[in-house]
């Protein structure tokens, strides 16, 4: 065996190994908390309402207030533990995966990558929580009513406005996926290069599939999209480990890469400890397939005899497995292609090899089908805006393709132009990561405590620490832009 391979085949048995650890890291963070105590994104909707694929494959629409007791246990609703584990697993773990090898191949040492998977891990974990708790301290069963109650009601828009922006976010992210995706399929069944190009692909695509699905009023029918994500992502993981063990592509024998077909793998940059501003890339890129926290009030209300440690336990459980899904896909697509990892891990792979072939097609077809679910999510974040500001006429029925086709033209030119879905993602989990997973619960927690438990109550004294996250944020977003523009220009 030659060192590459033994280097290779070494390492990515140590991220492997390394994932029952991660289980131990989150189950022994309890104490950390004040004593009051994330394929397809489930997004709220105007006036409160939200929507999932749930555990029995339905999607179905919240009423926008409930009635919860505002006190630390209500009965809550019908979800156990281990649904709720796999809903919030299924919500959360996405087309990010894709990314993260790239993300550690700007410079990122094997243990500070490991350490930056756990420790946001670990703080998303924390702020996911601590929203379900703000639930039950004010009695609030949306994301919109816990802003109205600790912010401000009249700024409300702005949730609205945060939606809107993460689904079309998601909708670019997805649409140039499927444009890397499609690409190599069709060439590979003999579609000459001719009529078969990325660009033309998206657009084919958007006109003939996304759009007339888009634009559907009921969506039930695409309940499936929740199952066939999970297993997705699933299936890409286990392929990505089989080939960082395999051997065949190995830089020197490999079957795939002995024809020059595609790149050679390279490991100059490869080290064990390295970490330096473009670690902040692989953070960028955590910090969006982190996000879901604004489900986490109908998490909260969804968990049968829902208290805080309930709660706890089914959030910290479900971002331990997110966090060792992420371990794997990063450490494997890394110790298969080292510094040459696409934004997009599925191009590096042999348009010969049949793994990756399936892998491409559970791919596109999950992120064909999920599409519209987040479209309808881009469509009500913008309509609420709108409304906000007395343009009722957007919101209207008679203008929902009209608002459709704006929606998925300024998506489809966006995808088209940027080439790299890296750096969407990079810049929208710089921005938008930091935002809804570490400074707006941290907000939202503190003033909730303040609200329930008094101003000069040590209950507010020690969730006033949470506020660390907000400068901790700023941070992260802004050098996170700006290391993701300069390390993909």
């Amino acid at each position: 065996m030659n060192i590459l391979s033994f280097r290779t085949l070494s390492a990515g048995r140590f991220a492997i190994t390394t994932v029952p650890l991660l289980f131990a890291v989150f189950a022994n963070t309890s104490a950390a908390r004040s004593p009051t105590r994330q394929s397809l994104p489930t997004v709220p909707l105007r006036s409160g309402k939200s929507f999932h694929a749930s555990s029995q494959r339905e999607l179905y629409l919240h009423s926008s207030r409930g009635g919860a007791a505002k006190d630390d246990h209500c009965e809550g609703g019908t979800a156990s533990i281990t649904s709720s584990v796999f809903n919030l697993v299924n919500n959360v773990a996405g087309a990010g995966i894709l990314t993260l090898s790239a993300g550690m191949a700007k410079g990122t040492g094997l243990v500070p990558a490991l350490a930056i998977c756990a420790v946001l891990g670990v703080v998303s974990s924390h702020t996911f929580t601590i929203i379900g708790e703000s639930c039950a301290m004010l009695g609030e069963n949306d994301f919109k009513g816990l802003w109205s109650k600790t912010i401000s009601e009249k700024s409300n828009y702005i949730v609205d406005s945060i939606i809107a922006v993460m689904c079309l976010a998601c909708l670019v992210i997805y649409s140039g996926i499927l444009g890397d995706v499609f690409t190599p399929l069709l060439a590979s069944a003999g579609v000459p290069d001719s009529m078969n190009s990325r660009t033309k692909n998206i657009i084919g695509l958007t006109v003939s599939v996304l759009f007339p699905l888009s634009s559907l009023k009921d969506l039930s029918a695409l309940s499936f999209t929740s199952v066939l994500g999970f297993m997705s992502i699933l299936y890409t993981i286990i392929f990505l480990c089989v080939r960082a063990l395999d051997g065949s592509y190995n830089a020197m024998t490999g079957k795939f890469v002995i024809d020059n077909v595609i790149a050679k793998p390279s490991f100059l940059k490869q080290s064990v400890w390295n970490v330096d501003f473009t670690s902040l890339v692989l953070a960028s890129n955590l910090g969006l397939a982190y996000i879901a926290h604004y489900n986490a009030p109908t998490f909260y209300r969804e968990l049968k005899d829902v208290n805080s440690q309930r709660f706890s336990k089914m959030v910290k459980i479900s971002f331990a497995i997110l966090t060792s899904l992420y371990v794997l896909s990063m450490m494997s697509g890394y110790n298969t292609f080292g510094d040459i990892c696409e934004g997009n891990i599925l191009l590096n792979y042999h348009p010969g090899d049949i793994l990756s072939t399936f892998g491409r097609v559970a791919t596109g077809t999950s992120i064909l089908f999920g599409f519209p679910l987040v479209a309808v999510g881009a469509r009500e974040g913008l309509a609420g805006v709108a409304t906000a500001f007395g343009m009722n006429a957007i919101a209207e029925e008679n203008n929902r393709f009209a608002l459709v086709a704006l929606i998925l033209a300024v998506v489809t030119y966006i995808s088209c132009t940027v080439k790299d879905v890296s750096f969407v993602v990079g810049v929208t989990g710089a921005v938008m990561g930091s935002l809804i997973v570490y400074i707006i619960p941290a907000i939202i927690y503190s003033n909730a405590v303040k609200i329930s438990k008094g101003q000069d109550s040590d209950e507010y004294k020690t969730a006033r620490y949470n506020n660390i996250l907000v400068p901790f944020g700023t941070l992260i977003a802004a050098l996170g832009v700006f290391m993701t523009v300069k390390e993909t220009s």
